[in-house]
């Protein structure tokens, strides 16, 4: 099984939950984030709100229950920044049943380091191992398939 998410490049330094967000609605991230990053960094709007608004359908975590990454689909996931001293990044992580792929929209930014999982920087400098992070919320693939066929044929339909 092939991993569903396309990972965009977040346009700004501190554009990582919207982007997320937007490869999880399958949007583009600049449309993403003209919508909703201004109130999500002003304190505003949460992620929470912000799933919601944008149709996601997710089972939310507590960190201290420490979740594992079990089920097929794609976690939400938060990471010590690479790149913002004290910060924290969004990154996703999908489960398939072929093992795990990490989605970090930072990835191609210039100079800028990234998640890989473990082992797979292929030499790359800026290319971290995956170590700790915090779950935040999960979606499942099923989810994910018929959002992503409801948009295919929406776009169609225009």
């Amino acid at each position: 099984m092939n991993p569903l998410i396309v990972r965009q490049m977040q346009p700004c330094p501190v554009s990582c939950v919207s982007t997320c967000l937007a490869m999880l609605a399958g949007r583009p991230a600049a449309e993403v984030i003209d919508e909703l990053h201004k109130p999500y960094r002003e304190g505003e709007l949460t992620m929470r709100e912000m799933l919601e608004y944008l149709g996601i359908r997710y089972t939310a975590f507590f960190s201290v229950d420490n979740p594992p990454l079990a089920d097929v689909g794609v976690y939400l996931c938060t990471a010590p920044s690479l790149n913002i001293e004290a910060g924290n990044h969004q990154i996703l992580i999908e489960v398939t049943d072929e093992g795990y792929f990490v989605i970090d929209p930072v990835q191609g930014r210039e100079d800028r380091k990234y998640y890989v999982p473990r082992g797979h920087g292929n030499g790359d400098p800026l290319a971290i191992d995956l170590g700790g992070f915090v779950v935040d919320a999960f979606v499942s693939r099923s989810h994910l398939v018929e959002k992503y066929m409801n948009a295919m044929a929406t776009e169609v339909a225009a």
